[in-house]
């Protein structure tokens, strides 16, 4: 057990932290537009072929945001970014009951929300048909989005209990995103040499821990 313990604590990507910082002043206008006057500075930068996916992790109150921005000129229906959540922060080998994956994409309605099982993704109701279509939330959380010229961004809303707790419990979390023009997959943390990136959001041993920061 000790060897197993240290094996995974050597991994790439174990040591990687997302840290969710309070936000003072005025909250996010939840709109699905994402800016850095709102959010400050990423705590997240994916490099990519057009430029980049900035990601923010903030607290207010009792509710945390997660934006993202993608630089994408090329609208692509299907482009996405994925998030996936591990509230207990087991680090199973795959996912988990406890795992959420959210699977938007860049138009809302074709996005997909995720529950871990027997080491696997499964969509709703076993269902792999099952797309949000004009919801925009479910089982506590929301989201928004919206998409320019110049790429695209969402925002999803979340109580911020599913990050932390009493217990002492460290969340682990992934990011994903794809493009379609150059047909690239692209994550954080980022995957172990020789794997692709697609890899990461079904590896839970390798995402990365939460810290919400309390000021």
């Amino acid at each position: 057990m000790l060897v197993l313990l240290l094996t995974l604590a050597l991994m790439p990507g174990s040591g990687d932290t997302l840290r969710i910082r309070p936000l003072t002043g005025t909250a996010p206008v939840f709109d699905g537009v994402v800016a850095v006057r709102e959010y400050g500075a990423p705590n997240v930068e994916i490099p990519t072929a057009q430029g980049g996916v900035n990601v923010w992790a903030v607290r207010r109150g009792d509710t945390v945001y997660i934006a993202a921005r993608m630089t994408d000129s090329t609208f692509y229906w299907g482009d996405d970014f994925v998030i996936s959540l591990d509230p207990l922060g087991d680090r199973t080998p795959g996912p988990g009951h406890d795992d959420t994956q959210w699977y938007f994409r860049r138009v809302l309605d074709s996005s997909v929300v995720n529950r871990g099982r027997h080491g696997r993704w499964m969509a709703p109701s076993d269902d792999p048909d099952w797309r949000l279509g004009k919801e925009r939330s479910g089982d506590g959380w929301e989201v928004r989005g919206s998409s320019d010229a110049a790429g695209w961004s969402l925002e999803l809303k979340l109580p911020a209990l599913w990050f932390a707790d009493d217990s002492g419990r460290t969340a682990t979390i992934a990011f994903r995103s794809y493009d379609d023009s150059p047909h690239a997959w692209y994550s954080w943390p980022a995957p172990l040499p020789g794997e692709r990136p697609t890899k990461v959001e079904i590896t839970p041993v390798q995402w990365a821990a939460v810290i919400v920061e309390v000021r």
